[in-house]
């Protein structure tokens, strides 16, 4: 194929290493080229400005056996290392088996939409508390889960690069008991995504929320009358622009790698049903990207939303499970969502009140599971009873 062909070009200069001075000068040379590619291989437009997708994989094509610029080429995630990381291979190896079908639908905006959070003239939230060098326990009015956060102020070789993880579907209705408060024409909503970085309340001053950038994931609507929907996701900042791709069902198996190039260039995000072998991957333009934070969250829409931050109310889904966690920075580091260094924070969703925790998440420590998974659950006034606006 000639797109093929243009790329592989490209390929032949990275890999005639000998003429460069060292292995770790190769293995940047390498990885830089097949940004690049991930880059320029996107050509194909969509309905939604800034987001492209690639050419479709000849018939036959199997990602697991296929080079690097092939991957590249046609937006799949690149290979682990094996070796270094072995948990990620099994994981993206399963992952690539199971891309059997392409999407190629119609994406569909998503309220929230706009210039992030709505500052509040409102009492921000308590402080993060750090005890003894141990992850911070932040509240938020619109987020649960976990945040890494280097000390990257631009983007460099130690700025996180490759976010994952896999999601159990929830199912997702109305709180137990609702009485119909506060129900706008909008309905409930959750998003379950991983991604690089969001802003937390200690990272953006005097702003009780969670202001999300680049991510992927599942996002469930629920209507005032109790009908939900599930939909593939992506987002990024400036301004923030959620999308919905293919539908998902409750209960599916989800994976989505989010990938970061550097500050001028586009991202790429991966999403994947494994369960129904649905999948498409997006080029992002992701302009200032820095990779100061790796996150794996459960949050409701904002920003245009009935309450005083913008915020739509949270649908009540139970219990979400994210496995197989991980993030990567461009040094090969690789990172857990069970984490437990004073720079890791664990986030804790709160009522619009602030006085009522509505989503919580149980982080692990130790051991693969404990390393990897996170358990999230709806709780107070989401889970039975409605929350007021």
């Amino acid at each position: 194929m000639k797109t093929q062909s243009k790329f592989a070009k490209l390929a032949i200069l990275v890999l005639m290493g000998s003429l460069l001075p060292s292995v770790s000068t190769l293995a940047n040379a390498k990885s830089d080229a097949l940004a690049a590619i991930y880059t320029s291989a996107a050509t194909v437009p969509t309905n939604i400005p800034g987001m492209h997708t690639y050419a479709e994989p000849p018939k036959g094509f199997n990602p697991v056996a296929a080079t690097d610029v092939e991957q590249a080429t046609y937006g799949f995630p690149p290979r682990p290392d094996k070796q270094a990381n072995p948990g990620h291979y099994a994981l993206w190896e399963r992952a690539m088996q199971a891309a059997r079908i392409r999407w190629n639908g119609e994406l569909k905006s998503l309220p929230g939409g706009g210039q992030g959070m709505n500052q509040s003239s409102r009492s921000p939230l308590p402080e993060a508390v750090h005890p003894n060098a141990s992850p911070a326990q932040v509240q938020t009015v619109n987020a649960s889960g976990v945040m890494l956060f280097n000390k990257q102020t631009k983007w460099g070789k130690a700025s996180f690069n490759n976010v994952y993880t896999e999601i159990s579907v929830p199912v997702a209705e109305l709180a137990f008991d609702y009485s119909g408060i506060g129900c706008s024409d909008v309905g409930f909503s959750q998003v379950n995504a991983a991604g690089i970085d969001a802003f937390s309340p200690t990272t953006e001053a005097n702003n009780p929320a969670i202001v999300p950038n680049l991510q992927g994931g599942v996002v469930e609507e629920v209507s005032c009358e109790g009908n939900a929907s599930y939909y593939a996701f992506a987002a990024w900042e400036n301004p923030f622009t959620p999308v919905a791709a293919f539908a998902v069902n409750p209960g599916d198996t989800f994976y989505t790698e989010v990938l970061a190039f550097g500050p001028s260039t586009n991202a790429s995000v991966f999403i994947e049903d494994m369960t129904t072998l649905t999948y498409n991957s997006y080029s992002i333009s992701a302009p200032g990207i820095i990779g100061f934070s790796a996150n794996w969250l459960v949050y409701r829409y904002c920003c245009d939303g009935p309450n005083p931050y913008g915020l739509f109310p949270l649908a009540n889904t139970i219990s979400t499970f994210f496995d197989y966690g991980a993030a990567e920075n461009g040094n090969g580091a690789i990172f857990y969502p069970g984490s437990q260094a004073s720079s890791t924070e664990i986030l804790t969703m709160m009522d619009d009140g602030g006085d009522q925790e509505t989503e919580i998440v149980n982080q692990g420590s130790s051991g693969y599971e404990g390393e990897h998974a996170l358990y999230f659950q709806t709780v107070g006034c989401a889970y039975s009873g409605g929350c007021t606006p």
